[in-house]
């Protein structure tokens, strides 16, 4: 049976675990990359990855949750990174559609610096921001990986240039014909950055997200599922 990992999934919002776990095996999912999205969840992200050994936890602040955020929240960021080595940071980002950009760009950035200094992969956000966050990224040259990702072809072609080490994850966005302008994004993407998710859907869909890469790709679908299970070992080694 070919394998797969989801790049980027919230388990903790999911209910009957169990269940989830043992529908995905049967086609394949044998790993989660579990984001949080505010200090709220950090510690059932954390929980989830202490309790489960397919499980890959990232913590971090969403952009929609950046505003009232606890006076000390980067240093119990810090601290549970320090704490426990294994975690990532994310999910993590800019958002128009979301509340006060300069907030966002502030949290951001903190976050960007943190992972710099302690050499963390991020899993970043991002809607209707992508000049500053090219800008933004160019500064703090870490492991990234852009979660559903929406932009451009062109945009693809720019974070390839500017950042040494990227990631493009695509989710069951790309199983609507009508995205055409992601669809000509994944058409340029190099194979060997290619990842899939599931997001807040179930994780079993990422088979079909990968399914319909190979077929925008033109690759054999045994050939593209292989190369995105080896691109997700790659980066959680730095996770």
């Amino acid at each position: 049976m070919l394998r797969y990992i989801d790049a980027h999934c919230h388990l903790q919002n999911l209910s009957d675990l169990k269940q989830v776990f043992k529908s995905a095996s049967t086609v394949g999912v044998c790993g989660f990359v579990c984001n949080a999205t505010s200090p709220d969840d950090w510690n059932d992200v954390l929980k989830l990855t202490q309790t489960n050994n397919n499980v890959f936890g990232c913590i971090g602040v969403h952009p929609w949750y950046v505003n009232n955020l606890p006076v000390d929240w980067l240093n119990n960021l810090r601290k549970l990174l320090q704490n426990n080595q294994s975690l990532m940071i994310g999910e993590i980002g800019l958002d128009k559609k979301g509340p006060d950009i300069l907030a966002q760009e502030d949290v951001f950035i903190s976050q960007m610096q943190l992972a710099y200094e302690m050499h963390k992969v991020v899993h970043i956000h991002c809607v209707g921001a992508w000049e500053r966050l090219v800008k933004i990224l160019k500064d703090y040259p870490v492991k990234t990986v852009l979660h559903g990702f929406s932009g451009s072809a062109e945009i693809l072609k720019r974070l390839l240039l500017s950042l040494s080490d990227v990631y493009f994850s695509f989710s069951s966005s790309v199983l609507d014909d009508r995205r055409r302008r992601l669809i000509d994004a994944i058409r340029q993407a190099p194979i060997d950055k290619i990842l899939v998710e599931s997001d807040e859907k179930s994780p079993n869909v990422i088979v079909d997200v990968a399914n319909k890469i190979s077929e925008i790709k033109s690759i054999a679908s045994d050939k593209m599922a292989d190369t995105i299970y080896n691109n997700t070992l790659r980066f959680l080694n730095n996770g």
